[in-house]
């Protein structure tokens, strides 16, 4: 008997991802495999993210391929340089993305809002309306051919709350929860009842807005993530998807299209 002469066809393993996500205010982090769950880890305030910080969580991860979102752009040199050689830094012009834009310039839309809505367009149904609800309010709108068209920026709700705060002696330092009922009893349920309103009646013309002026008489898919979603969970009035980790879902299918063998 003669032994076998065909080569055995080795396959590299499918590469195990760090997802980053560095917000205004949090930086957050998760790990998952190609078509796997994520497993988010842990997070921390992005003003704590020293260079120093930096080397020793891409030493504790020095096996895993980085896929890295960041509104903060002073961060990114060293994410860059601790993970050399086995980091992908999303933007919007960056190739092989797998996005379509009806957008002048990607390269200036936030790389979480990518993430998002690479996310969004792999689901098939569009139009969409992406709601994200951090320390801005962002929205990003997906048309009917499930290309990224442009969307709107408005302040977050703890944003709001602090700026009411700041910009007025007498009102009282006040945490962000429900208020008893609208015709509040207190200063600080006023505060929460006022701003509560406010930033849910807000997410409620914009998206009406933006709806307006998608063509065409589909109703666009709605989807709400972000730290500050919950707030608008029943009182949205409106049919949405809560996806809490929807950029991690998008960087996690950017690091696959990167780094998955052929």
């Amino acid at each position: 008997m003669f032994a076998s002469a065909l080569p055995k066809i080795m396959r590299k393993p499918a590469p195990e991802f760090l997802l980053i996500d560095v917000g205004n205010t949090r930086l957050k982090w998760a790990t998952a495999s190609p078509g796997g769950s994520i497993r988010v880890v842990d997070e921390i305030a992005t003003k704590t993210a020293t260079p120093a910080w930096i080397v020793s969580l891409a030493r504790k991860y020095r096996a895993q391929k980085a896929v890295f979102s960041s509104v903060e752009p002073k961060l990114v040199a060293s994410f860059r340089s601790s993970f050399a050689g086995r980091i992908e830094i999303v933007r919007g012009d960056m190739p092989n993305l797998g996005l379509q834009f009806d957008y002048p310039q990607p390269a200036e839309i936030g790389a979480d809002r990518i993430a998002a809505a690479i996310a969004v367009q792999a689901g098939g149904a569009y139009p969409a309306i992406i709601v994200a609800c951090g320390t801005a309010t962002a929205f990003t709108v997906l048309n009917a051919k499930g290309r990224l068209c442009g969307g709107a920026i408005a302040p977050g709700l703890q944003t709001q709350l602090a700026a009411l705060i700041g910009a007025t002696a007498q009102l009282p330092m006040t945490k962000l929860r429900q208020p008893k009922s609208a015709l509040a009893k207190s200063t600080q349920d006023a505060i929460r009842a006022g701003v509560l309103l406010n930033f849910q009646g807000g997410v409620k013309e914009i998206i009406g807005q933006l709806s307006k002026e998608l063509p065409g008489s589909r109703r666009a898919r709605l989807i709400v993530t972000g730290g500050h979603a919950p707030f608008l969970a029943k009182n949205l009035g409106l049919p949405f998807e809560l996806r809490p980790l929807l950029v991690m879902e998008g960087l996690l299918m950017i690091g696959s299209r990167r780094y998955m063998p052929v």
